[in-house]
């Protein structure tokens, strides 16, 4: 692959992930919001760990796009 498609490629990853990341946390937000009978503490410790690693692998997807 060429090193413009690759460098795209990665860039549009990176956007994926950090959409994913808002998804997941504004879906926490909503289930707290509309009080839904889901335990507390599972839904913010899972939906933590899932927005920090989807942000973390859209960090690295975008970064690597610019070098």
């Amino acid at each position: 692959m060429k090193l413009k498609k690759k460098e795209l490629l990665y860039q549009e990853a990176g956007k994926y992930f950090l959409d994913l990341s808002k998804l997941v946390f504004g879906g926490i937000i909503l289930a707290e919001i509309m009080n839904l009978n889901i335990n507390d503490g599972a839904i913010f410790g899972i939906g933590g760990v899932a927005v920090v690693g989807f942000a973390l692998f859209g960090f690295h997807y975008y970064s690597k796009s610019k070098k």
